[in-house]
């Protein structure tokens, strides 16, 4: 995004973080508190932020570095604070590459970047079977959401008339869309927890 003279102008700025590629950058602060580093990024995008909005602030790298900002840090007392885990939102930038990758919590695990939703034929009587849709969205995006998304187009394509998914594209809103298109739904399972033992 920078013109030649203000990467010039920032270059010694920049040294620290652009001697090797991120990767090796991150590799060498794998396993160590991390703190500091963050609050040295958070503070040199705040100063970036004020001097380049003039120039760059409807760049679209201007307005992903304001995000990143925005979802990562606050400012207190004129003081550059990290966020810590608890105060990042789910949507917050995961990713200069990917900016509606998102952080989720499923099953006790975390992940980063985004969903799949495959569907495919399944008729036993077929001796080959095609994958009929792929769909690509956020990893916060409920399955549901997806299934929604998709019956009508399918439907048209395919003439569906039994859907088998697991228990997560379970909903209302998904039941109304199954009905108006006469689509039967069989779920694997039911959504939500396990019920107690007792």
């Amino acid at each position: 995004m920078l013109s030649a003279e203000d990467q010039e102008r920032y270059a010694k700025v920049f040294a620290p973080f652009i001697r090797r590629h991120a990767g090796q950058f991150v590799y060498r602060l794998k396993g160590r508190d991390t703190s500091e580093h963050l609050h040295k990024i958070g503070e040199l995008m705040q100063l970036l932020l004020a001097e380049l909005h003039t120039n760059y602030g409807d760049d679209p790298v201007y307005q992903v570095m304001k995000r990143g900002f925005e979802e990562h840090f606050r400012v207190e007392a004129r003081t550059v604070i990290v966020k810590q885990g608890e105060e990042l939102s789910a949507s917050s930038l995961q990713s200069p590459n990917g900016l509606e990758a998102t952080f989720r919590v499923k099953a006790g695990k975390s992940y980063r970047g985004y969903v799949a939703n495959i569907t495919e034929t399944c008729e036993p009587d077929n001796t080959l079977q095609l994958i009929t849709k792929v769909q690509v969205a956020s990893n916060t995006t409920d399955d549901a959401q997806l299934l929604v998304e998709v019956l009508p187009d399918l439907k048209q394509r395919t003439d569906l008339d039994t859907l088998y998914t697991d228990g997560g594209h379970g909903s209302p809103q998904s039941d109304l869309v199954m009905n108006d298109h006469q689509v039967s739904h069989i779920q694997m399972a039911i959504r939500g927890r396990l019920p107690s033992q007792e």
